[in-house]
């Protein structure tokens, strides 16, 4: 059996030591170190190298730049990027030109970093295969031209290795839309990088915007790109201080105000800066826009904002009306219809209320990510619940009650436990 060859480039020597013995007992990879670009450069002109592991912040030779000559040198050799100043220049810059198939931050969580590689890995061996197919498709398209078509058993032939041809170019296309999904994966891990609940926010926004997508019936490649946007729709809040997220618009400075006010632009001008994804910005910039034009930045009215940002704009609101401002179920629909012809299109709003009272079902479905001493009983863990030492105190999958909560106060009061974990609400607050 081949083993896959992983080169890892680092130029602090306590990190490459870390890597090797992270797959010491590893009998599938041969790890290979550098504690340099122009080292790393070296290896890969001696060995052949599947996947390429990179910090960015180095002397002399910087990742990006690292990974930039790899790419031009050795194109199929796949690229991940690490580092530990979540850097959004830089790592947009690598996204843009292709440099990188992931972005990793430092200190990397163990499970994640081999679940990573592991999918990098059979990435690249799908990628390979797909360009033998390739080839494959092309010589058999020079054989198909020539064929005689008035020979009813060619005919048949020709129709059989088109048939081929076809699902191989379909296995391609979905090799082009997961590179476009790791794209948008790594813009989501960027906001969660930042800031937890703006992530949490978006991920509900994106799961309101898919619903009533399917209530207003979009077309499939529209509706796609409705909830690419409404996962990123607030990547231009990245960098905000505190006080933006924990205090209402009237209690912000100045400063503050004028921050919140041109989030929109900030968040099309990052998102446009990558080809594939201007009509997701230009949703992006306008999902603050009010149906009647008081809106931000362009004041558009009625039909002339994007069905997509008004969608997200509905979403988010309600989103925030329950999670920020903490109103239960009836007074935060109350709030939206209050905003029917002003903030709303009344439509809109219509179809919306018809998916958050469908069955009762999704106001009791909600995701939150919240403090362990906010768990409430009939919540549904979706992360475990560990102790500081790393021992698994409650599974993910268990519904809070009574006895689970006195259990988990009785520990943390003896060891306290920091970290937020993701819940679902199975009951209205």
């Amino acid at each position: 059996m081949v083993k896959n060859k992983v080169l890892f480039v680092d130029d602090e020597l306590n990190t490459l030591s870390a890597f090797k013995r992270l797959f010491f007992n590893n009998d599938d990879v041969d790890i290979f170190t550098a504690s340099s670009g122009t080292e790393g450069l070296k290896v890969l002109g001696l060995n052949d190298i599947d996947l390429v592991i990179s910090d960015m912040r180095m002397p002399q030779l910087s990742g990006t730049d690292f990974l930039k000559y790899v790419k031009n040198k050795y194109p199929n050799v796949l690229r991940i990027m690490l580092t530990g100043y979540a850097d959004m220049p830089s790592t947009l810059e690598a996204i843009n030109s292709g440099e990188v198939y992931r972005f990793l931050t430092k200190p990397w969580n163990d499970d994640d970093l081999k679940v990573t590689i592991t999918k990098a890995l059979e990435y690249s061996a799908l990628k390979k295969r797909n360009e033998e197919m390739s080839k494959i498709i092309w010589k058999k398209n020079r054989e198909l031209t020539v064929f005689n078509e008035s020979l009813e058993q060619k005919v048949e032939q020709r129709t059989s290795q088109l048939g081929q041809v076809i699902s191989k170019l379909k296995q391609v296309n979905n090799v082009l839309k997961q590179n476009f999904d790791e794209i948008i994966n790594l813009l989501t891990g960027i906001i969660s990088l930042f800031h937890k609940d703006l992530a949490s926010h978006a991920k509900r926004v994106a799961g309101f915007a898919e619903l009533m997508c399917n209530e207003l019936v979009i077309e499939k490649d529209e509706k796609e790109i409705i909830i690419h946007a409404a996962f990123l729709h607030d990547i231009g809040m990245v960098g905000a201080t505190d006080d933006i997220f924990m205090l209402d618009f009237d209690q912000l400075d100045e400063k503050s105000k004028n921050f919140f006010l041109y989030h929109p632009v900030i968040g099309e001008k990052i998102i446009g800066a990558i080809k594939n994804l201007r009509k997701i910005s230009k949703i992006i910039r306008s999902h603050h826009e009010e149906y009647n034009g008081s809106g931000f930045p362009d004041q558009l009215r009625g039909s002339h904002i994007p069905i997509g940002a008004q969608i997200i704009k509905i979403a988010s609101d309600y989103d925030t009306f329950r999670f920020k401002r903490e109103f239960g179920f009836d007074e935060a629909l109350k709030k939206i219809k209050d905003g029917s012809y002003k903030s709303y299109d009344p439509d809109i709003i219509t179809s919306f209320i018809k998916i958050i009272t469908k069955s009762g079902a999704l106001k009791h479905n909600l995701l939150a990510r919240i403090r362990i001493k906010d768990l409430k009983p009939n919540m549904y863990l979706l992360d475990e619940i560990t102790l500081e030492n790393g021992v698994l105190l409650i599974p993910k999958g268990v519904i809070i009650n009574d006895i689970i909560l006195n259990k988990i106060y009785t520990f943390s009061s003896l060891i306290p436990i920091t970290r937020e974990v993701e819940v679902k609400y199975l009951s209205d607050r």
